[in-house]
């Protein structure tokens, strides 16, 4: 009896009906190629949370409101989210070399733009764009994995995690302290910088399996399929997504939180707090061997608890310092752990189709993002720092609950 059609894996005509073959496996990477790809990572993701500790000088420059400049992370975020939908299947045909070199050309264009942007509407769209083409670090972690010997994809994919992470950490607080001294406009200009240093250093990558006999259109026609059938990819989007969307209620409500007269610290000393997340990096690398090992869930369910306990403490903590710093610390190891844990196991379900199952996760996973980023900012204006810290805290706890069932 013929087996039936997998409808994640779009048909393919040929003269005898059989799939184009992929290209041949690179003989693998070197622990050097591994983190260079860390590094491009955080250089790449970084271009998404440079705003984060320059909501007030933005708002200052364009003459906006706070909450008004509070959507700028959004917009960035859902341009990162239709990147994600629309640029990182293309890596399964076009090749990770052609696609690196299209996204950094199109970044340098997007960070010129936000650089010289004297209006409100053109930083916004130079944000959308910069989102959309800083999705570098999502086309090297299924090439990654495709890529890593046997046995150590957790491990491999862990150690891109945590250079994507450090990007984060990185980004809060090279854009507090360089907007704080130079302006906002010195952070852009650094970034194209450094575009072209990862770009011309990845020129020499392996390049991952390619399926040649897929077109575009076929390989967008089957994510909705791939994300209906995979019920172990939708439970880890799902739990990773409601972290991250509480994770981003912190992180866009907490610079207009100790900027403001609670706390009265400077742009600069809030990019300093991002430094707590230097610790959560280093958990990020603790955890590798235990995905190898198949200890996803319980390393998820545990991450998600963590994070909604730290958003607890830093609500209830009123103005004591010790108490933002501890609940900013434990959510951004949380959040890391819970990322790279659930990240794994959705990349695990059909390793024929990593990059669209990256692309399904990673989509859910910005997209909760982008609304935590708007959501944080409207609540703590409406309703204070308690509130919004004990919203995101609950969004945290619902992570845990799908992590169980994942």
């Amino acid at each position: 009896m013929p087996h039936a059609k997998d409808p994640t894996i779009p048909h393919i005509r040929s003269a005898h009906e059989q799939p184009a073959p992929l290209t041949p496996r690179s003989t693998g990477l070197t622990q050097r190629q591994v983190t260079w790809m860390a590094v491009a990572a955080g250089v790449s993701v970084a271009n998404v949370y440079y705003l984060q500790p320059l909501l007030r000088p933005l708002a200052a420059s364009f003459a906006v409101s706070g909450s008004r400049a509070g959507l700028l992370p959004m917009i960035t975020m859902v341009g990162y989210a239709a990147g994600l939908l629309l640029v990182v299947p293309a890596l399964e045909r076009t090749g990770l070399r052609r696609l690196m070199a299209w996204l950094n050309g199109g970044r340098l264009v997007a960070l010129m733009m936000a650089a010289a942007s004297a209006d409100y509407y053109v930083f916004a769209a130079a944000s959308a764009l910069l989102g959309a083409t800083s999705v570098l670090a999502q086309i090297l972690m299924p090439a990654a994995a495709s890529l890593a010997a046997p046995g150590t994809t957790g491990r491999t994919t862990a150690g891109i995690t945590a250079g994507l992470f450090g990007g984060i950490v990185g980004a809060r607080v090279l854009a507090g302290a360089l907007g704080g001294v130079l302006g906002w406009r010195s952070v852009y200009v650094l970034s194209a910088l450094l575009t072209v240093l990862m770009h011309w250093t990845l020129k020499q990558l392996p390049e991952p399996p390619v399926h040649r006999g897929l077109s575009y259109r076929m390989l967008l026609s089957s994510l909705v399929p791939l994300m209906r059938n995979e019920r172990g990819l939708r439970r880890a989007a799902g739990a990773a997504a409601a972290g991250f969307a509480a994770f981003n209620i912190f992180w866009t409500a907490v610079t207009l939180y100790v900027t403001g007269p609670a706390h009265h610290w400077t742009t600069a000393g809030a990019g300093v707090l991002g430094l707590v997340g230097i610790v959560g990096t280093g958990t990020v690398l603790a955890v590798g061997r235990h995905l190898d090992q198949g200890r996803h869930r319980i390393l998820a369910v545990g991450a998600s608890a963590t994070m909604a306990l730290s958003l607890v403490i830093a609500g209830l903590g009123g103005t004591s310092v010790t108490a933002l710093v501890l609940g900013a610390l434990l959510l951004d190891s949380g959040a890391r752990v819970s990322n790279v844990a659930n990240q794994a196991h959705a990349l695990r379900q059909k390793p024929a189709a990593r990059a669209r199952l990256n692309t399904l996760y990673m989509t859910t996973y910005f997209a909760a993002g982008s609304v935590g980023s708007a959501l944080g900012a409207l609540l703590f204006e409406q309703s204070g720092w308690l509130t919004t810290s004990l919203v995101a805290a609950a969004l945290a706890a619902l992570g845990a609950t799908r992590a169980l069932k994942a």
